[in-house]
């Protein structure tokens, strides 16, 4: 039988009878207790909010004389939420408010490092006294100091992740759930987790305070936007160093005033497209004028939160702030512009991934991913002065992209197998890699989204996919590869290489391909029903293992890259050199590249993204042809295969279009 150590019981009893209700505020403990080293502080010494006065408010719900219940924090990174709100909060209630703790964080390998936190917040307060066993006994398995428990009189801190083993059996009067947007939205065992969280504060359903805390991520799989939204959604308000009227600071703002149009961040660009340093600042959305963050600071310290929203229900205070409020000594706002800029490329393509860290870490917004569409309307603007059928070298080399150096051909395979039609398009390839379109067409009879009565006609002439027949469509295509093109400067070129669909009337097109005369490759789509990842760095094809002469697209990111190059600007009044990979075509004549036959088969899919930050491209409807598109694609995707196959051949590790140029077309002596 275990013996009792009366004498320490005694002073237990003692400690605990001291404990009542304290009427001093979570802040005012913290900045009076406790005190800041220099390995967890920037500003060694006693605690102070002047620096993330926003908190203050925050942390002071803990007070049992504040209405609230449910708290949640929807914000950006870095602004010191973790020393000024949880270590400070679990400390004042240690001292102050005893009661049980609950602190979550969002995976399990952050345990230990946040215990490590509390620990060196529990020893630089000076409440280290105050952590021991309550259970009376010596056995060190019930020390009361442990890296996930921590004891003290009238109360315990428990730490771990949110599943059903650490909620298990347990009662809780404080919570703090940090990193709330890392937890999963559910579980095999208890289901949803916010109700799992919840269920354990029943017992203290008047009195409890729990805190989700965290930087938001994706909007459709959002824990942390649904709690902000159900509160009150304050905001943090500073006054206006030029007019003191109170502002909340926004990354953007669409002004309903009639002095002031637009107006928040502020900031130039030089004429090299580079940020002028000093530009930064912020336009007031009250008066307009400008004013920088040298003086943050004072600014932020005046400020005060806002209410902007009737909670779901009485005590759900729910709070938004961005990393534009950071206190000084981490980053500035111009360290967020160069983020933004970097993401949104003044001429180019926005940067998705970097747009979505942008929107999450420096706004704590979440990211809403969107389909994405191309205009064809905006590819027209590239048809250029030279006509169908010839290779524009003299313009080419005018737009500074050098000779013309390469043809490839692609072809789509649709209609059926005795009503065929083969969609193609010849492409020539330039040093700099922009590329001319030469001519496109098709060999067949087959009328997409034709009528009953077109169907019905008996006097249309059929084509076929079959080999050995007159109306063959392998004939044709036979004379197309073999035609002799020549460029405005005299030269002589043919296809080099051709990229035929295999998806679709496989047979006849591996029996086309094994007679061929000619360089003609299958192409088959890789996974056309499946999502890429947006980070995903992927080739554009690799080798079947069915077939020598068979090679698999990467679908998505083929399309994807195809995008980007259709996405292109360029304009010849202030731009010399057009950029790399940008799509030229010739002037429209007898019925080829006009936009009904053409230009709007580039438009008919679009990029979707889903919840987990993946995409793919789809078609819009039915209705819509994207055959041309992907006509461009396997032109593209054989110039790659051709690259592929020189570069293994001479050895040269991740080779590059211009080492094509230089090392083939240009060889050195």
């Amino acid at each position: 039988m275990e013996k009792y150590n009366y004498s320490d019981q005694l002073i237990s009893i003692l400690e605990k009878s001291r404990f009542k209700i304290s009427d001093i505020m979570p802040s005012a403990w913290c900045e009076g207790n406790r005190k800041m080293t220099p390995d967890i502080s920037p500003i060694p010494g006693p605690f102070s909010y002047d620096n993330s006065p926003y908190i203050r408010e925050i942390v002071d719900c803990l007070s049992p004389s504040h209405p609230s219940r449910r708290i949640s924090i929807m914000k950006g990174a870095q602004i010191g939420l973790s020393t000024g709100l949880i270590e400070a909060g679990i400390g004042w209630i240690i001292s102050q408010n005893p009661g049980n703790i609950l602190f979550l964080v969002g995976h399990e390998d952050l345990v230990t490092d946040a215990g490590k936190k509390v620990d060196r917040m529990i020893d630089n307060s000076g409440i280290r006294h105050l952590i021991k066993s309550t259970s009376g006994r010596t056995r060190k398995t019930k020390s009361g100091d442990t890296d996930k428990m921590k004891e003290f009189p009238d109360g315990y801190l428990k730490m771990g992740i949110a599943n059903h083993k650490v909620l298990r059996n347990i009662s809780m009067q404080y919570g703090f759930i940090d990193d709330f947007e890392a937890m999963k939205g559910d579980t095999k065992q208890s289901g949803d987790t916010s109700k799992m969280i919840e269920q354990r504060f029943a017992a203290f359903d008047k009195k409890m305070k729990l805190f989700y805390i965290s930087t938001p991520e994706l909007k459709e799989t959002s824990n942390i936007e649904p709690v902000y939204l159900s509160g009150d959604q304050r905001k943090y308000h500073v006054p206006c160093p030029c007019c003191s009227e109170l502002i909340c600071l926004e990354w953007e703002i669409e002004c309903e005033n009639d002095q002031v149009e637009h107006a928040g961040m502020f900031w130039k660009l030089d004429e090299a497209g580079k940020l002028i340093q000093d530009s930064v600042g912020y336009v007031c959305q009250k008066c307009g004028e400008f004013f920088d963050d040298s003086n943050k600071t004072e600014l932020i310290k005046n400020g005060k939160w806002i209410p902007t929203a009737e909670p779901s229900r009485p005590g759900n205070y729910s709070y938004h702030i961005s990393a534009l409020y950071a206190p000084t000594y981490m980053y500035g706002w111009e360290h967020y512009v160069r983020e933004y800029i970097e993401a949104n490329p003044q001429e180019g393509k926005r940067n998705e991934n970097k747009y979505k860290s942008f929107r999450n870490l420096a706004l704590g917004l979440t990211y809403e991913p969107t389909g994405e569409s191309i205009s064809a309307n905006k590819l027209q603007e590239n048809i250029r002065e030279y006509k169908i059928g010839t290779l524009p070298e003299k313009l080419s080399v005018s737009d500074g992209n050098g000779k013309i150096v390469l043809i490839t051909f692609g072809s789509d395979l649709n209609g059926l197998e005795d009503d065929a039609r083969l969609d193609w398009e010849i492409i020539a390839h330039s040093e700099s890699g922009a590329t001319y379109s030469i001519s496109h067409g098709s060999i067949g009879t087959f009328i997409p989204n034709q009528s009953e009565k077109q169907k019905s006609r008996t006097d249309r002439k059929k084509w076929t996919y079959q080999h050995g027949h007159a109306n063959s469509v392998w004939g044709e295509l036979d004379k197309i590869l073999d035609t002799v093109f020549s460029t405005d400067t005299g030269r002589k070129m043919k296809i080099f290489i051709s990229g035929v669909d295999a998806g679709y009337q496989s047979v006849h097109v591996y029996q086309y391909i094994e007679n061929s005369n000619f360089n003609v490759f299958g192409l088959k789509g890789k996974d056309m029903d499946k999502y890429t990842n947006i980070n995903a760095d992927l080739k554009t094809f690799r080798k079947s293992r069915e077939r020598g002469d068979l090679f698999l697209v990467e679908t998505n990111t083929t399309k994807d890259r195809l995008a980007e190059l259709m996405n292109l600007n360029w304009n010849p009044k202030y731009h010399e050199v057009q950029p790399a990979g940008f799509m030229n075509f010739p002037e429209p004549s007898n019925g080829k590249y006009l936009f009904t036959n053409y230009f709007s088969h580039f438009e008919a899919e679009h990029k979707i993204l889903d919840k987990d930050s993946k995409y793919r491209w789809l078609k819009k409807s039915s209705a819509h042809q994207n055959h041309l598109f992907d006509c461009r694609l396997y032109g593209l995707v054989v110039r790659d295969i051709l690259l592929d196959k020189i570069f293994r051949e001479l050895k040269i590790q991740n080779g590059v279009w211009q080492d094509y140029v230089d090392i083939l077309i240009r060889p050195k002596k």
